[in-house]
């Protein structure tokens, strides 16, 4: 295959018009579904294989150390050990946006009661008319 990206392209377009692999060149079978001849999609596939088991892997081990740190496992962010979640709230929000196609719900905050002090007790008022009625003689 050539270097440039452009006769890349015009090679590969040839090739696969053609009826050839166009990695390679060689000959594709006539009921094939594919476009690649079967050695090429072997050895890609076993390539491909082996680069994800080692992402994965990686990807295992960083998320096990976050988690042990008490961090957010997908961006690293210091959430704390003792959190109820173990995502941090703006990782928390894209899971749900992905999830469900909707902005995460948000929860109200508690309203804050302070301990009502009860109401001063106003003295009895006895009816002062009467009182007043009897007072005047």
């Amino acid at each position: 295959m050539p270097a440039e990206p452009v006769e890349r392209r015009k090679e590969y377009l040839k090739r696969k018009k053609s009826g050839l692999c166009p990695r390679c060149g060689g000959s594709i079978k006539k009921n094939s579904k594919f476009i690649y001849c079967d050695e090429c999609r072997e050895y890609y596939r076993g390539y491909n294989r082996e680069l994800s088991d080692n992402i994965q892997e990686a990807r295992r081990d960083r998320y096990e150390q976050r988690k042990a740190k008490g961090c957010c496992p997908r961006c690293g962010v210091f959430v704390g050990k003792k959190a109820d979640k173990i995502l941090c709230a703006k990782c928390l929000n894209k899971q749900y946006k992905y999830n469900s196609g909707a902005e995460r719900p948000k929860k109200l905050a508690a309203k804050k009661t302070a301990a009502k002090k009860p109401a001063a007790k106003k003295p009895a008022v006895k009816n002062t008319a009467a009182k007043k009625r009897t007072v005047k003689k």
